[in-house]
């Protein structure tokens, strides 16, 4: 009854699960209405539409926690199908200190369709802090490059700040950009999950965690009595 007990005790623990899902942000839709397939701000190098065009959306974490991934909603038009993606901190309305960027992106979803995110997993080490606002900042991987693609709009109604940029911009960053700011825009698609560290175990789990605990606390008990 004792090992029993204890086994019972493990199964429970091992049963629990690591992290409950946090969503830090996000303007995705639900279906086949993640996002609006054939409106989007335009994102690309000069050697396809003459100049090239990054682009930023403001954005405020609603929870305090460790980000992992983040899905966009891309087109792709045509060219070179690279691009890059970069968190910053908010700074007077404007990206700020770079949090991390991912390179050589590729698009899946062709522009007018839907819905395959671009999504960036596994990422680690990076922090938000609720009520703080950052920037999501997309753009070619170079200034001269022929790739093309539209950010999709969000099909949630949520607008805010956006910010495009075709000068200024080094090859694949965001620093030095001259920024035009279009204020209650409707944001591109987009969101940020990751993990307050705060654990919630399922109904199963519980379940045996209080069967392993009333059995160990009987043995316990009974061998007191003795």
């Amino acid at each position: 009854m004792r090992k029993l007990a204890l086994c019972l005790l493990a199964l429970a623990l091992c049963g629990l699960p690591a992290m409950a899902q946090t969503t830090f942000f996000s303007d995705l839709g639900t279906g086949n209405n993640v996002y609006n397939c054939c409106d989007g701000w335009t994102l690309a190098g000069s050697g396809t539409i003459g100049t090239y065009v990054y682009d930023a959306n403001e954005f405020i974490a609603g929870a305090t926690g460790n980000v992992s991934q983040i899905d966009i909603g891309l087109g792709y038009v045509t060219g070179t199908n690279s691009f890059f993606a970069a968190l910053y901190t908010s700074n007077d309305n404007l990206p700020g200190t770079l949090l991390e960027q991912w390179n050589n992106l590729s698009v899946t979803e062709p522009a007018g369709g839907c819905c395959d995110l671009l999504s960036i997993t596994g990422i680690s080490g990076l922090s938000l802090t609720s009520g703080q606002s950052y920037f999501l900042v997309l753009g070619p991987e170079t200034t001269g490059s022929t790739g093309w693609a539209a950010w999709n709009l969000n099909t949630t109604n949520q607008s805010g700040l956006l910010l495009q940029a075709s000068s200024g911009c080094p090859d694949g960053g965001a620093n030095g950009c001259n920024w035009s700011s279009f204020n209650d825009s409707t944001l591109g698609a987009f969101d940020v999950l990751g993990s307050t560290g705060q654990t919630v175990p399922e109904p199963s789990s519980l379940l045996l965690l209080g069967t392993g605990l009333v059995g160990a606390f009987g043995t316990i008990r009974r061998k007191l009595t003795k």
